[in-house]
């Protein structure tokens, strides 16, 4: 976990998605207005090679999240969740428990929709094709180290039974979201399914954009410039919330 900035009005907590690293939301750096604080999150097992990631569980990584969030509400006023994929699950839990002011989600994979591609990007990234923007973006994202050794993947398939477990009890727990919510949900994403979109229909506070171009680690030009600006407003209006907050 890394973190800056002592004494702050505004908290914001970076969580990546399964097998990914935080690494991933480097573009956003720019757009944090100062004095705020910001913790980036390296979920157990990542940041390694296969037998970590096998040895690491979903309860591992919701403990770190809470831990991250008691820290956060310790020393802010207003809380910013930002997360990609899985860690999208762990912002919608932490804000349907009302334990923070606002979320910021890129791909949430409520709904699941392997594709071919979801097949073929790890083999490409593994065989060192990366001059497709694609993949080259997977393999930026990838937070697991190459791992030829077949052994160390013992643990793999119960951490995405995990996963898939942790997707349906979140998905009944979306409607009680209220706070200040954005969501950005690729058209063209490898496993996360476009209806995932559907979920948040009844969210009053949620604002919704779906990116026809875009997958789940790429973004065209365009759809990365609307997620800046998005961002950057999101953080304009919790500075105004957070001076109000605090002249009470």
């Amino acid at each position: 976990m890394t973190d800056n900035t002592a004494a702050c009005k505004i908290g914001l907590l970076f969580v990546h998605g399964i097998v990914g690293n935080s690494r991933f939301f480097d573009f956003l750096m720019p757009e944090i207005p100062e004095k705020c604080k910001v913790l980036k999150i390296t979920l157990k097992g990542h940041g390694g090679n296969a037998l970590d990631f096998s040895g690491a569980s979903m309860e591992q990584w919701k403990r770190q999240v809470d831990e991250a969030i008691c820290l956060l509400r310790a020393e802010c006023g207003t809380i910013v969740f930002v997360a990609h994929s899985m860690g999208t699950l762990f912002a919608l839990d932490q804000a349907a428990r009302n334990r923070v002011n606002a979320i910021f989600l890129l791909n949430p994979p409520l709904r699941i929709r392997p594709t071919w591609r979801l097949l073929t990007t790890p083999v490409k990234v593994m065989t060192g094709y990366t001059s497709n923007p694609v993949i080259s973006a997977a393999k930026d994202a990838y937070g697991i180290s190459l791992d030829y050794n077949p052994l160390h993947y013992y643990g793999w398939p119960r951490r995405y039974m995990e996963l898939f477990s942790e997707i349906k009890r979140i998905r009944r727990i979306v409607h009680k979201v209220n706070c200040a919510c954005k969501v950005f949900i690729s058209e063209r994403d490898e496993m996360v399914s476009p209806s995932s979109a559907a979920l948040f229909n009844n969210n009053s506070g949620c604002r919704l954009w779906m990116l026809s171009r875009s997958g789940h680690y790429y973004y065209t030009p365009s759809d990365r410039n609307l997620i800046i600006r998005e961002f950057s407003l999101l953080m304009m209006e919790m500075k105004k919330f957070a001076g109000v907050a605090t002249s009470r």
